[in-house]
């Protein structure tokens, strides 16, 4: 027959061990939740795209796509880049070429166009006037200027494309 002797120094030894087991155990736990928190903030903040350069993206369209402004010669088809058609820098071009959403496009980016030194003087106001996506508000964050050409008929003048972005309201 075994013996057992039950000793009060080896309970309390037990619980002692028990009670630090518990304690190192939340502490770790927060210690790795902690760690994964920071790496994903640092990801998020590496993996940002700045927002002017999104921005540029977007409106890399106006100049580089026969759909927006850019010249598209009519005996060869061919598309040149960084040359705007007079005859296509129109409001109606512009609404067909970038749309942003009814009802959620203000958070989105929107645009304001005008071509130095050729925009069309309103005649009640006096100001030049400007092309303007559909939920472009007057809100001007940042400015984006393109070097183009500007062909109307054969001749050719060099100029900037002023976009004047709204990030959103």
């Amino acid at each position: 027959m075994v013996r057992m002797f039950k000793s009060k120094k080896g309970q309390y030894d037990i619980a002692r061990k028990s009670i630090f087991w518990m304690i190192a155990g939340v502490v770790i736990t927060i210690t790795v939740l902690a760690f994964a928190m920071i790496l994903s903030i640092y990801q998020g903040e590496v993996s940002t795209v700045p927002a002017e350069y999104e921005a540029k993206l977007t409106a890399l369209r106006f100049v580089n796509t026969a759909e927006c402004f850019t010249y598209q010669d009519l005996v060869t088809g061919r598309i040149e880049s960084g040359v705007i058609d007079i005859d296509k820098f129109t409001q109606e071009r512009l609404d067909d070429c970038y749309r942003s959403d009814s009802e959620r496009g203000y958070s989105s980016f929107n645009f304001g166009l005008s071509l130095v030194g050729f925009d069309a003087i309103d005649v009640d106001s006096g100001e030049e006037k400007i092309l303007m996506t559909n939920n472009f508000f007057n809100k001007v964050d940042f400015t984006l200027r393109f070097p183009v050409i500007v062909r109307s008929g054969s001749e050719e003048f060099s100029t900037q494309l002023l976009v004047f972005v709204q990030e959103g309201i």
